[in-house]
């Protein structure tokens, strides 16, 4: 099996915020995660990168509890460029309104619905993600759900029936005692939620598929199971094997 020409590889955040493709049409960077307000400059990110990034070999991937440092949005939209993907999160209940109005109307967006690594992992309800749903996101190219190794049936009904998301990355990472893990152990995880909204909404959703790619046969896997498009994580801590994926 061959990738399709219509194949996309996203170069999950916070990586696309540094590693580029600029010649490659089909490798697009994802930057961020970007949350409404300031949480952090380079010096805090140097520091939880330091403190918690770690590669737990039992686990089989790296675990982290950085809870997304990050400059805040406003900063975000001056580094990403329209034809990139602005990675977006909330903190409180309100935040995804006020985006709405500060991101412009055709910047493509991944909404990240489930990071394990703020508020002590408390999940917010997905009321807001109307703001950037369907019908309200015409003029963007790509607007994404990145969901939960855990997302339920329902869930996906939520997102994909009612408000009409038809891009959906499988996933985020796998909640731990240490923070947010991934790497390997998350490939039974998106083979399942690829299984699910295969077998329910067949062709209707474009899955973009990341979790332990760490070369091509990886890559394949997944398309093979249903995926139309790949993402691009912890296998950018090794960025000469992306080359050998890509190809």
């Amino acid at each position: 099996m061959k990738y399709s020409n219509d194949t996309l590889f996203f170069i999950a955040a916070p990586f696309g915020n540094y590693i580029k493709f600029k010649k490659k049409a089909n490798v697009l960077p994802v930057t961020g995660t970007w949350t409404l307000k300031y949480r952090g400059g380079i010096i805090k990110k140097i520091y939880k990168i330091a403190t918690t990034l770690r590669y737990k070999r039992k686990k089989e991937g790296w675990v982290n509890k950085m809870g997304l440092p990050n400059v805040g949005l406003n900063v975000g939209l001056r580094r990403t460029n329209n034809n990139e993907i602005l990675s977006i999160a909330e903190l409180e209940k309100g935040d995804f309104e006020k985006m709405s109005f500060l991101i412009p109307k055709d910047q493509s967006i991944e909404i990240n619905l489930s990071c394990p690594n703020v508020k002590g992992g408390e999940k917010l309800p997905w009321n807001d993600v109307h703001f950037f749903n369907k019908e309200n996101s015409q003029l963007r190219k790509y607007c994404i759900a990145k969901i939960s190794p855990y997302t339920t049936e329902k869930e996906l009904e939520f997102l994909i029936d009612d408000q009409g998301f038809n891009y959906i990355h499988c996933c985020n990472t796998l909640p731990v005692e240490e923070g947010g893990l991934s790497g390997k152990k998350l490939k039974p995880y998106v083979e399942d939620l690829i299984k699910m909204i295969i077998s329910k909404w067949g062709k209707k959703v474009e899955i973009i598929a990341g979790g332990g790619i760490s070369n091509k046969e990886d890559a394949l896997h997944y398309l093979e199971l249903g995926a139309k498009h790949l993402s691009l994580g912890t296998v950018c801590f090794t960025p000469w094997k992306i080359k050998k994926i890509l190809s």
